[in-house]
């Protein structure tokens, strides 16, 4: 009995920790385009978006243990998925909303921080038997999507996503059991002056509205003076979220510079290219990227194992490539954008949990810290360019998100598509060159 509960945990903790961050914020968009008619199952989605985001940043605050962070994280999962299979009510919608996106932002880098120890210390590994129940996982998961879509009943895919975080919870408690490392809470809640904690949740309460009304804004007709209000209001707080990281920037520079890019690459491939390429190509295509995002994350750690200076020119490739409005071409450069995602995600990882201005036990959370820096950012800047679009040419929102709502013309979508994607290409390039110039014995390029 031990040993299966250990094979189906430790495989359904290796699921939910690598694809965590994106089932359940696909569930939550299925559910509300089955009801968009009905205002109250947007919550879910808006909240799960929104808590997500700020969810890595909040790490910074947290001096809780890896192992009793990845087990609330669970606990989280498992409560916010059960709410959610009641979200025609506003309470149980915004509840399961905020857990599961805290849940889905803090799964993985707390388990790889566990994972990395338990290899450090020869005590963890996932053996095959785990790996098999992870593939199985999966399939039963699309299945059960795949009837949830046909049927219109999101609850038994909440119910099932319920399942597959208790029996991650399982798993993380059987990994914790392994670690001797974890099995006395070393880290302790240290004392932080009152004015520092005022000032943080002011700053995390004013980044929550903000979050939410840009999500907010993208699923209904706003005025266009509230548009230009959030611009403002974006680009302030986006220069509070860069300040905030100043000094973090400058003891891990260029790595932090790495992290932060793949951030703004993460956000590209499986936010913006999905309403992206929906608008320009005329098809849904959400789930043609989760499955190249998916691939190319798996695939690119071993494709460019004994290539790793190719990763860069291989997504400043992939993001023109993106620029032809010919979907096969623009497909294939999301996938080299992805596989750039994978390999770069473990030199990153390795590079550091070795550094010698980090703890190795809160690196994972400073990278993915930093990588929801980038991610957030480049979130606003998408969204000013387009409150600024739609402000002075007086057309709606809407129309950048929906093709069924008048406004946008392609040629404006495609030289948005194209101004995004080259900002993007020149972040890239000059990180880069900063990794290739200043990091020691050029392990990262």
């Amino acid at each position: 009995m031990r040993k299966t509960l250990e094979m189906l945990g430790g495989g359904a903790l290796n699921l939910v920790a690598n694809a965590g961050v994106a089932i359940p914020y696909f569930f939550a968009l299925m559910l509300y385009n089955q009801h968009k008619t009905e205002p109250v199952f947007a919550l879910p989605f808006l909240m799960l978006y929104t808590f997500r985001c700020i969810g890595m940043l909040l790490t910074s605050q947290i001096k809780k243990s890896a192992s009793t962070m990845l087990n609330v994280s669970n606990l989280f999962g498992v409560i916010g998925s059960i709410a959610l299979m009641f979200s025609g009510q506003a309470f149980f919608g915004v509840l399961g909303g905020i857990l599961l996106g805290l849940s889905s932002s803090w799964t993985w880098p707390y388990f790889l921080t566990m994972r990395s120890r338990g290899k450090l210390d020869n005590e963890f590994s996932m053996d095959k038997k785990q790996l098999a129940s992870s593939g199985v996982t999966l399939l039963i998961l699309l299945l059960v999507s795949w009837w949830a879509t046909k049927t219109n009943d999101m609850a038994l895919a909440f119910a099932f996503l319920a399942v597959m975080f208790l029996l991650s919870w399982v798993g993380g408690v059987f990994m914790k059991q392994e670690i001797d490392f974890y099995h006395n809470d070393d880290y302790k809640a240290k004392f932080v002056s009152p004015s520092r904690v005022i000032l943080n949740l002011v700053y995390l309460t004013i980044l929550v509205i903000l979050m939410f009304s840009i999500r907010y804004s993208r699923l209904t007709t706003t005025s266009h003076y509230v548009d230009l209000i959030m611009c403002i209001f974006a680009a302030i707080v986006f220069g509070m979220l860069i300040y905030y990281q100043l000094g973090l920037h400058k003891r891990i520079f260029p790595l932090s510079l790495g992290a932060i890019n793949r951030g703004i690459v993460m956000n590209f491939l499986l936010l913006y290219s999905s309403f992206d390429s929906t608008l320009r190509f005329g098809f849904n295509s959400m789930v043609i990227v989760f499955v190249i995002y998916l691939l190319g994350f798996e695939l690119g750690p071993m494709i460019l194992k004994k290539h790793v200076e190719l990763r860069f020119p291989l997504l400043l490739i992939g993001l023109l490539l993106s620029l032809f409005n010919f979907a096969p071409i623009y497909f294939i450069g999301l996938l080299f954008c992805a596989i750039f995602v994978g390999a770069d995600n473990v030199i990153l990882n390795n590079s550091l949990y070795s550094h010698p201005n980090l703890d190795g036990e809160r690196a994972f959370l400073i990278k993915y810290q930093l990588s929801s820096v980038g991610n957030i950012s480049q979130q606003l800047i998408y969204m000013t360019a387009i409150y600024i679009l739609s402000y002075f040419n007086n057309l709606n929102v809407l129309s950048f998100f929906n093709s069924t709502v008048k406004g946008a013309t392609y040629s404006m979508l495609t030289g948005l598509h194209t101004g995004i994607t080259l900002e993007i290409f020149v972040i890239s390039s000059i990180t880069y060159y900063c990794i290739w110039k200043f990091y020691p014995k050029n392990q990262l390029s």
